[in-house]
């Protein structure tokens, strides 16, 4: 999805300790009415080019309520004028002070679709405050009374909270009195990031942050189901123990793809901190697409970050796949170079390090003591005169696995695993627990323990791409997994799995079976390997009318395909294995399925686009490969273009996987069948 963070005015009546925009005056309070059609000109322009792509706009500034409700009637006015056809992927959000809000602003917002904002606040006196004064009493006043109104109208909000030298004395008393404000909300720690002077005296280290946050997370984990989702402990969670790819902006490493800004007087920008510095600007809304201003050849330096980080600063860092060295904003602030790490990578380090992992792995200890298969297997240390849990690795030299990549990946991983233990029975590894991966790897022989690693584990890699000799001589994915754990190659590629697939006893009951079905899945991490739904949906009315049953699977979040059986959602990855056997074919593009398919021995029909069959594919299945018309000749996802992989192909319907012919497609099918 593209973010525009939309500045309509650089206005404010806040006179926030930390702010940027308050510090400089205004270039164009305002935006003016021919700014404001031509911006939403921009936006149909773009989504009609990318058909599959979504906009989100949030509305920042400065203070957008300032604008008043008639600027927002205009804004959907001009929505509704020249995005016809493009609004219902169109999406707003707001990011307000909230001292302004009144009802009369409740029925054009929710006429735009806001139905969240985000705010700020602190406890803290003279941080936040209106006028020049920055009275603190009044903003107080308003803000509370905003609250009020705006829960009784409908919407939703949360809290940012920017920690500052001030907050550092008093960590659980904020965190009380936010989780007071907000019970049913949520709320986010960030710290503050001063560009210039600092007159208050307000900035804080990593250190300080993290130690801030450390004193918190135990009494957030240990009640998280009251607390919900407090940032960034939610998304740690997430990332460390389940897996989840959802980054915020700052951590993806993708926002040369996603973001842009739009100042008051038309100027563009990378997002809202590269306005507010004036960093890469990219010109106007007058005269730039918005798919020119993505082309912007300053956003190389972005995505150079992405190579040269992994082989200079981050080498070798467990945590680059929910880093990836922090925001190039930061790096910039600290170093006048978007091409390092941020100094905040070390606040993220220290938090997992010091105070997630062994609060997690404490509970973990006290909670299963007898699941030995499940918990963590811990044996107490003294440290300093306390009890320490740490992980009993067994053999303390064996190296960790980090699974990168798909599901996919993890059922080649778990095949040349096991042709390791093959050649070397005594050879064996522990493994990260991350709830995506354990399941399908649980048991292996290769596999001596699953947990959390402590500072200072050694780990060995398994993102093949980065090698040398990927793809080199159209090298095989599963070959050169192989060599990097050592094992002389060509070998056979193994798909092994570690249990033994079992019958689901309701699932299968819930599909209303024909004589022959065919299992489609149309999903994949990466939009760029997903054919039109609409293409879809018209291979699978050819056939239900052939009567041949049709059963998609999928995730949650995937688009449902019109006349087949849903299953999104409803299967794990282990299910949908023992539950592919049950099919006479499968349709997939290059994702799970596919894998699962050659695992199980049915015959699959797989749609190739930006990847090559002859690098991923297996012999026996039907391969069909869309003639790739673009710059990537050889496909846009591999080797020095990974950075491409969770975006949308800019070619719209020209999207080479929507060249693949459906009349083929369909004998190929009934060729199987």
């Amino acid at each position: 999805m593209a973010t525009v963070i939309f500045k309509p005015t650089e206005a404010c009546n806040g006179r926030c300790a930390y702010c940027d925009v308050v510090r400089k005056k205004p270039r164009t309070p305002t935006m003016s009415a021919e700014t404001l059609e031509i911006f939403f000109c921009r936006i149909n322009e773009f989504l009609l080019e990318r058909p599959q792509e979504h906009m989100e706009i949030i509305w920042h500034g400065g203070e957008p309520l300032l604008l008043g409700p008639d600027f927002f009637s205009q804004a959907l006015s001009f929505q509704e004028k020249h995005c016809p056809k493009t609004c219902d992927r169109i999406r707003h959000d707001m990011q307000s002070n909230l001292t302004l809000f009144s009802r009369k602003f409740a029925e054009i917002l929710g006429k735009l679709g806001i139905r969240s904002i985000g705010t700020s606040y602190d406890p803290i006196g003279d941080i936040r405050g209106l006028g020049p004064k920055r009275d603190s009493k009044t903003y107080n006043k308003r803000f509370m009374e905003a609250l009020r109104l705006v829960e009784e109208e409908g919407f939703s909000w949360g809290v940012i909270y920017v920690v500052t030298r001030r907050s550092l004395a008093k960590p659980l008393e904020v965190f009380q009195f936010l989780s007071n404000l907000s019970p049913k909300g949520s709320f986010m720690f960030n710290p503050v990031l001063l560009y210039g002077g600092d007159p208050w005296q307000l900035k804080i280290t990593p250190e300080e942050y993290a130690h801030f946050l450390g004193a918190i997370f135990p009494v957030w984990w240990k009640r998280r189901e009251q607390y919900g989702q407090v940032e960034p402990f939610f998304s740690l969670t997430r990332n460390l123990l389940e897996g989840s790819p959802s980054l915020m902006c700052c951590d993806s490493g993708a926002c040369a793809h996603t973001h842009l800004n739009l100042l008051p007087d038309g100027s563009l920008s990378h997002c809202g901190r590269s306005g507010d510095w004036g960093l890469l600007p990219y010109g106007s809304v007058f005269d730039k697409s918005f798919s020119q201003v993505f082309a912007d050849p300053q956003r190389a330096a972005l995505l150079e970050r992405n190579k040269v980080l992994p082989k200079g600063e981050c080498k070798g860092c467990r945590f680059w796949n929910i880093c990836h060295g922090g925001c190039p904003l930061d790096s910039w602030s600290h170093s006048g170079s978007f091409l390092h790490k941020t100094e905040w990578c070390a606040a993220k380090r220290d938090l997992i390090e010091q105070y997630f992992e062994p609060t997690v792995r404490g509970e973990s200890a006290v909670a299963e003591p007898a699941q030995a298969e499940n918990a963590l297997h811990l044996q107490g240390t003294k440290v300093a005169g306390k009890r320490q849990l740490e992980p009993a690795m067994g053999n303390g030299d064996l190296l960790w696995i980090n699974p990168v990549g798909g599901l996919g990946d993890t059922l080649m991983i778990s095949g040349v695993l096991k042709q390791v233990v093959e050649q070397d029975p005594s050879r064996q590894f522990n493994l990260v627990s991350r709830t995506k991966y354990p399941p399908l790897l649980k048991g292996h022989p290769a596999i001596a323990h699953i947990g959390h690693p402590p500072p200072g584990a050694g780990f060995i890699g398994t993102n093949y791409w980065d090698q040398e000799d990927y793809k080199l001589h159209g090298k095989r994915a599963y070959q050169v997994l192989a060599r990097m754990f050592g094992i002389a190659t060509p070998v056979p590629e193994l798909l092994y799995i570690p249990w033994t697939p079992e019958d689901d006893p309701v699932l299968p009951g819930l599909i209303p079976w024909k004589k022959r079905n065919v299992l489609v899945c149309q999903s994949s991490d990466s939009p760029r390997k997903q054919m039109a739904l609409d293409r879809w949906e018209s291979l699978v009315e050819v056939l239900n009318r052939d009567g041949i049953g049709i059963v998609q699977a999928g995730r949650m979040r995937d688009r449902y395909i019109r006349g087949a059986h849903s299953l999104l959602g409803l299967t794990t990855p282990r299910q949908l294995i023992s539950l592919v056997g049950r099919f006479n074919a499968v349709v997939t593009s290059d994702n799970f399925i596919m894998h699962a398919a050659h695992l199980c021995g049915i015959p699959a029909v797989v749609l190739w686009g930006p990847t090559d069959h002859r690098v991923y594919g297996y012999s026996g299945q039907v391969h069909l490969q869309a003639d790739v018309n673009c710059e990537y000749a050889k496909g846009c996802i591999g080797k020095g273009s990974a950075d491409s992989y969770q975006t949308d192909c800019p070619e719209g319907d020209g999207h080479c996987m929507n060249g693949l012919s459906l009349k083929i497609i369909y004998k190929a099918i009934r060729g199987l069948l």
